[in-house]
């Protein structure tokens, strides 16, 4: 049962194991407390990952400044940084979107255009993969799009990288001869949005029953809820977030929602319970 749901999310949403560390740190550790490394070598052992390939991965975690590394004896622990609590709130106001009030449409988009020098290349690959995190999408190199006035959050990212003399942002509604279904086909797949939808339905939906949920043990519950965090937090970025009511399509966005809602907060306890008893120091 479990085995048939990784499977599935390992072949269509593969998993970066930075990427998945910063999601566990996010999800299963309140800010300030530390984690033990070597049981966050252990979760991700249990999420397929190798020891080694673990370690580099946290390994390039601290090197980017993200954790702080303290030592306790012959243990090393981690902790994030102020920097990482900062990503990692801006994440869950990306990923879990709709847990906030919904934003009505008032038929603004913000378009970023940039042009950064060669020097500044590092800044660059940041600045693309900010404006993806804040829900953009690219309409060709350097010229990218949102729906509503994102001009602040853009404004954020582009002082933190010292990108202010290398982009223009525009905001605006469309011409009234230009669709709101040409605007969203240009720069989004939803075709591809509604078949992520439909597939953590296909793979999550057993959970909804309580009675399955009852037979799961505490590594399966961890990993049930963690998969399905994951594929929620992959399809958010390619989800332009206008309302159902505005967007006029038949998909299943709504139901892997509600979904998500329910067998989320159900296997909490049981996973929270595992992922501490491997990393709490104390433990």
């Amino acid at each position: 049962m479990v085995d048939d749901a990784h499977a599935a999310l390992r072949s269509s949403l593969p998993l970066k194991p930075q990427e998945l560390i910063l999601s566990l740190v996010g999800e299963y550790v309140e800010r300030g407390d530390r984690v033990w490394s070597g049981g966050l070598v252990r979760i991700m052992e249990d999420l397929d990952f190798t020891a080694a390939g673990a370690r580099v991965a946290l390994n390039r975690v601290v090197s980017r400044g993200l954790f702080d590394v303290v030592k306790d004896g012959r243990r090393v622990y981690y902790r994030a940084t102020s920097r990482l609590d900062h990503l990692l709130a801006q994440g869950r106001r990306q990923t879990f979107w709709f847990r906030y009030p919904a934003r009505a449409w008032d038929g603004q988009w913000t378009m970023v255009w940039y042009a950064v020098p060669e020097e500044h290349l590092l800044a660059r690959r940041r600045f693309s993969r900010r404006l993806g995190f804040l829900g953009f999408s690219a309409l060709h190199d350097g010229t990218w799009l949102a729906p509503y006035d994102r001009s602040e959050e853009t404004r954020t990212a582009v002082e933190e990288l010292g990108l202010l003399d290398y982009v223009v942002v525009f905001v605006g509604a469309a011409p009234e001869w230009l669709t709101q279904s040409a605007m969203l086909r240009h720069a989004w797949d939803l075709d591809e949005v509604a078949r992520r939808y439909t597939a953590i339905i296909d793979e999550f939906g057993r959970y909804a029953s309580p009675a399955v949920r009852a037979r799961l043990q505490p590594l399966e519950a961890f990993k049930v809820r963690t998969f399905l965090i994951e594929a929620i937090r992959q399809v958010a970025p390619l989800d332009p977030k206008i309302p159902d009511s505005e967007l006029g399509l038949d998909w299943d966005r709504s139901r892997a929602i509600d979904l998500f809602g329910e067998v989320e907060t159900a296997l909490r306890p049981a996973a929270q319970a595992y992922f501490t008893d491997l990393v709490d120091p104390h433990s």
